[in-house]
């Protein structure tokens, strides 16, 4: 099964071709979103109840497909200014030290948009982080392969469904490999900052950000290029293969850590 994912999984080939003249100004749209962030030291940590979940790999651990450029603004600016945005707004409230995952349920309940936004964006970017590494090109475990296979036919169409599914979406959103206690395996995407798991029986397995910032700065506005880059080279195949295992044996799945 390893082999066979391998081979079809196949490695890209490093790009060539120098940087856009335009790419101060793209990086300024970028980080245009946080720049405003408060209360972030350089070491990454976060002042306020709420922690920073820490990377398992170096910036540069997933060049050439996602260079350390792209991962110093997508972590140090975007994450890290969700996160501060986060703990200024449930400071002094009953909110802090809360899970975050009540957090997100709560602003959601109480239709408290900005904190939404902030919190459901923190969780999702600690999942996204969750779902990648520099062993990507591994492939998944027997198990899982055995249910991607049962769920989208073979490997080979589970990788074309998801490319085709994040290239459906429009806009600004996340891709998601969910298991729904219903319906088993199945891709899923979310617009803006919304959890798959929010209102609904679903446990991401996987999530691939569909935003911008996660890929521009290397793949331009060619998305389909940044899914096949992911789910060939960076996915995090034991995490997502410890979410299946957890669920299926009445386990805790992942949480947000802190």
């Amino acid at each position: 099964m390893g082999k066979q994912f391998q081979t079809f999984f196949t490695q890209r080939q490093n790009r060539s071709g120098s940087a856009a003249p335009a790419r101060k100004s793209i990086i300024e749209r970028i980080v245009m979103s946080v720049q405003h962030a408060q209360d972030i030291k350089p070491d990454g940590e976060i002042h306020g109840t709420l922690v920073s979940a820490k990377l398992a790999f170096a910036r540069d651990a997933l060049e050439p497909h996602v260079s350390a450029e792209t991962m110093h603004y997508h972590y140090d600016k975007h994450y890290l200014g969700y996160v501060s945005k986060t703990n200024a707004l449930i400071k002094g409230t009953d909110l802090a030290g809360a899970a975050l995952e009540d957090i997100v349920r709560q602003a959601a309940w109480k239709r408290r948009r900005a904190l939404l936004v902030n919190a459901a964006q923190s969780w999702n970017h600690a999942f996204f982080w969750a779902s990648l590494s520099p062993d990507g090109h591994a492939g998944p475990d027997a198990i899982l392969a055995s249910a991607l296979e049962r769920a989208f036919g073979s490997l080979e169409n589970f990788r074309h469904k998801f490319i085709d599914k994040g290239l459906s979406h429009v806009g600004s959103g996340w891709l998601w490999l969910a298991c729904d206690r219903n319906r088993g395996l199945l891709l899923v995407t979310t617009d803006k900052a919304i959890p798959v798991w929010l209102g609904t029986d679903r446990v991401p397995l996987l999530v691939c950000d569909l935003w911008e910032h996660a890929y521009y700065l290397d793949w331009k506005n060619d998305r389909a290029a940044w899914l096949g880059a992911f789910i060939d080279n960076c996915t995090n195949w034991d995490h997502a293969g410890g979410q299946l295992a957890a669920l299926v044996n009445g386990e805790a799945t992942w949480a947000y850590p802190g």
